[in-house]
């Protein structure tokens, strides 16, 4: 055997590299989820098989069949004498569609076609890799790589947008890295098998999921090419995590008007130093400056720290993904999809080095351009024959130049451009069942490193609380310092949607779904607040316009207590309580002061619209403050002090050395005393209904609390009507309709039809059907009477069928004949209801005839089939033994 070897150009593009046999490199597989917090070892848990042949060292070996059949592998050779499968088997399945097992002759004519092809190449581009025209199946049998390819439309939510098929092929297969490399994947299963293994090696995967892009309208293509080693190995904790939420707000800038005024203010002059503000730019732009390069400086260690170890062969890595061009579902530029990530990507991005060649399920490109700049220089139109070389030559009929040739009549144009094109796939469909859909994450949980963040996804009503996305941020690169948790939840009785727990703050968000009783979205309460006790950190906001009260928050501390308010017909917006703090005598807090503020009336003064009003509980004093008037800097207010109701009576005396006030405007009068006492009044019973609202309130948010740790302790999901799987009563119902419907087509297969249970009953009573046999005389009675009854009631039947044949077919004749008397002196009217009842007529005498002539045809073997019932009948055993033995008929 000659030696094999790259050529001088290939070899002086690896860099640092001997002759010699490499060193084999260790990855991980981050899809292990025993594997994900192991981050020390992670570099060294999947070993790589180098090439033999195709690799930078002289091969020596002496020729055997191994070495041999190792050589055909690496060169890509497609044999052409195929072996005979019987019985495939492939892990647990043996039960293979014979498409898998066998090639038909045009799958052959086929791989002769890639062969000599895969010659010609390798002949004109010795320095190329071998190309991936086919692979092994799960049989063992080669198969060219286009027809592994079955187009499938799938018919779930979210499946018609490459986005979502992404998603979907990203979530539902754990991936495999290929052991070796450098070179083409050993077998290429069927997308089918695939989808039921739930894993598969890029290629596989890809598989998949350009099918599916297929079957949904796009002009999706499968790359074979090189890329970065992460990418190959589905490396993604130096990657960011792309599910973490964008908390930044959003702000909208007004744009400046189309129009400049045609009438401007001249601008006052600007009377500052031009010199001293230069210095000053010039100083802040140092200070800037050195700003700038530290953060840089910090920012390139982080950097350098953060690079992936040298990779020997880099470059060179294998790997396969998915080419999205223009001109379907509205695509307007190509880009590349990542299977294993479920992410586009644009053209230039730096994870893929190498293109060497794309397909689908109609023809094989073999890019001629140098990938040197970038894919992104490449030209993609898959037309231009000095960029890509095809493997059949007119394929597919849109993308064929047919010049001189008439397209209007296709058979013709199809005739003159006759070629080979690539035969139906031979995969079974690739589609999945709506649990299988819903179920999409092996084992119905994922998980997913990305840099200082943990991905964990679940599968719908897989957990006990309905959790369906969790995202753990941490702040070091080991995982132990957390920062942020987010959840996902769903299906909650609850309505609980997020939560968002910030271990740096220790607090915890929750946002809820419409359609709560208590209308809350939203819960911020400190993780160190008493879990049922209103006298803790937290705030929550509702859906004020579906409460009667209008409440939008409630801001609650050890020490206040804030109730703020929405388009209330009072117009009460705010009411704010402060506590004093519990005493060993009396540990219950106690309220202080209770701040009300209100909102403008205009249908009243200003200086009678009340604005804030202040409850000094302890100090047993009352604050008023009114809203300003127009044109005033200066507001009316009011201060009274309460009288004692215990020396009174219980009756509200007015002292005027206990009230003060300030009017705003000194040309106006002052209030009435009666206007003040009527004020006081108000207020001292307004200021008791507020501390009676406030307890109630403080009781319904401690109702709330516990309900609420209820609801996170034993959390209850929702399960749809229809969901016969999950809904439990339903399918008890369901269970107990079957059972009842099989009890009554069991009792109805047992209950036997006697034809003399009748005749038993008139002449003994009912029940004797299980009673010893008759005797010969009531056996002869018993029986007579049966087959007379049968005979009369036969006879009845024919005789009550024919009579109304007579009857209807008289009629028929007399209104034909009176028709023949008359149609000429008819109207069209008369006419039209004679040939509408006629035809009514014909239509019933016909089908009284076909009923007599069937009664005629079934008397006979129905009266033969009761003689032989009643011959065989057990109680009739004594007169059936003598009738044989007399030789009666």
């Amino acid at each position: 055997m000659s030696v094999l070897k790259l050529s001088s150009e290939t070899i002086s593009a690896q860099k640092n590299s001997d002759m010699g046999p490499m060193d084999t490199l260790l990855e991980v597989n981050e899809n292990v989820t025993s594997e994900i917090f192991d981050r020390p070892f992670e570099e060294g848990q999947i070993e790589e098989i180098s090439p033999r042949i195709f690799s930078l060292k002289d091969v020596r070996d002496s020729l055997t069949i191994p070495s041999l059949n190792n050589a055909i592998y690496e060169l890509g050779v497609v044999n052409l004498c195929w072996p005979e499968i019987s019985e495939p088997v492939f892990e647990n399945r043996t039960c293979f569609p014979k498409s898998y097992y066998t090639n038909s002759p045009k799958e052959r004519l086929l791989l002769g076609y890639a062969e000599n092809f895969r010659q010609q190449f390798q002949f004109h581009y010795q320095a190329r890799k071998p190309l991936l025209l086919q692979a092994p199946n799960e049989c063992g049998l080669q198969k060219m790589v286009c027809t592994t390819i079955r187009p499938t439309k799938l018919c779930y939510a979210d499946t018609n947008t490459w986005q979502g098929i992404a998603a979907l092929v990203a979530d539902y297969f754990d991936y495999e890295p290929l052991t070796k490399p450098m070179l083409h994947p050993e077998r290429i299963m069927s997308p089918y098998t695939a989808i039921i293994r739930r894993s598969g090696n890029p290629f596989e995967i890809a598989h998949v999921l350009v099918s599916w892009l297929i079957g949904a309208g796009y002009d999706a293509y499968i790359v074979v090419g090189c890329a970065k080693r992460d990418v190959c190995m589905a490396i993604r904790y130096r990657t960011m995590c792309p599910d973490i939420p964008d908390e930044r707000e959003i702000v909208e800038e007004i744009p400046p008007p189309e129009e400049e005024p045609r009438y401007r203010l001249v601008p006052l002059p600007d009377l500052n130093s031009k010199y001293c503000q230069q210095m000053d730019k010039k100083e802040k732009d140092k200070k800037q400056s050195e700003l700038d390069n530290i953060v840089n400086e910090r920012l390139r260690k982080i950097e350098d720290l953060e690079k992936p170890p040298h990779d020997e062969i880099d470059g060179w890595r294998t790997h396969a993904w998915i080419l999205i061009l223009p001109g379907n579902m509205g695509i307007e530029e190509p880009f590349f999809i990542e299977p294993s990530e479920g992410n586009g990507y644009p053209l230039d991005a730096k994870q893929y080095q190498h293109l060497d060649s794309v397909y689908n399920h109609e023809n094989y490109y073999v890019n001629l351009q140098s990938c040197a700049e970038g894919l992104d220089s490449l030209k993609y139109d898959l037309a231009n024959l000095s960029c890509w070389e095809h493997l059949l030559a007119g394929e597919p009929f849109h993308r064929r130049q047919m010049l001189g040739v008439d397209t209007a009549d296709k058979r013709t144009a199809v005739d003159t451009e006759k070629h080979l094109d690539v035969p139906a796939s031979w995969v079974e469909k690739l589609d999945i069942s709506a649990d299988e859909f819903e179920q999409r994450y092996p084992g119905s949980h994922k998980v997913i490193h990305y840099k200082k963040v943990i991905l964990e996804k679940f599968s719908p009503y897989s957990q006990r609380d309905g959790i369906v996305k969790r995202v753990k941020i941490f702040d070091d690169y080991a995982l132990t310092i957390p920062l942020l948790t987010y959840e996902w939840y769903k299906n909650r009785v609850d309505k609980m949607d997020t939560v968002k727990i910030d271990h740096v703050k220790k607090e915890i968000l929750e946002k809820f779904g419409i359609g709560r009783k208590d209308h809350i979205i939203k819960h911020v309460y400190s993780i160190e607040a008493p879990v049922v006790s209103v006298e803790g950190v937290r705030t929550l906001e509702f859906n004020y316009y579906a409460r009667l009260d209008h409440l939008t928050k409630l801001v609650c501390t050890p020490l206040t207590f804030d109730e703020h308010y929405t388009n209330r017909e009072d117009r009460l917006e705010s009411r704010m309580i402060v506590y004093t703090e519990g005493t060993k005598m009396e540990p219950k807090r106690q309220i202080k002061d209770i701040t009300e503020t209100y909102g403008r009336n205009h249908s009243v003064p200003a200086k009678d619209d009340v604005f804030k009003k202040i409850f000094h509980i302890q100090e047993n004093t009352i604050e008023l403050y009114y809203h300003y008037a127009y044109n005033f800097v200066t507001n009316d207010s009011r201060s009274y002090t309460k009288p004692n109701l215990a020396e009174s009576g219980g009756k509200i005396l007015y002292y005027p050395e206990k009230t003060s006030g300030y009017i705003a405007d000194p040309c106006a009068k002052p209030p009435r005393p009666l206007n003040i006492y009527y004020a006081l009044c108000e207020n001292m019973e307004w200021e008791y209904k507020t501390n009676k609202h406030i307890r109630d309130r403080e009781s319904d948010i401690n109702g709330y609390l516990k309900q609420r740790h209820k609801e996170l302790t034993e959390p209850l999901l929702f399960v749809a009507l229809f969901d016969t799987e999950r809904n439990e009563a339903a399918k008890k119902g369901w269970k107990e309709q079957e059972t009842k419907r099989a009890e009554v087509t069991e009792r109805e297969k047992e209950a036997e039809i006697d034809p003399l249970a009748p005749y038993l009953a008139r002449m003994f009573g009912s029940g004797h059907g299980a009673g010893s046999p008759l005797s010969i005389k009531e056996a002869t009675l018993v029986r007579e009477q049966c087959i007379n009854d049968f005979r009369a009631k036969q006879l009845a039947r024919q005789n009550l069928v024919q009579e109304r044949f007579d009857t209807l077919n008289d009629e028929y004749k007399s209104k034909r004949l009176w028709y023949l008397a008359n149609q000429f002196i008819l109207t069209p009217e008369k006419e039209s209801a004679y040939f509408a009842t006629s035809a009514e007529l014909a239509f019933k005498v016909h089908a009284l005839e076909v009923r007599l002539t069937r009664h005629r045809d079934l008397s006979e073997p129905r009266f033969k089939m009761l003689r032989d019932y009643l011959d065989k009948h057990p109680l009739l055993k004594e007169y059936n033994r003598m009738r044989h033995y007399y030789g009666v008929k």
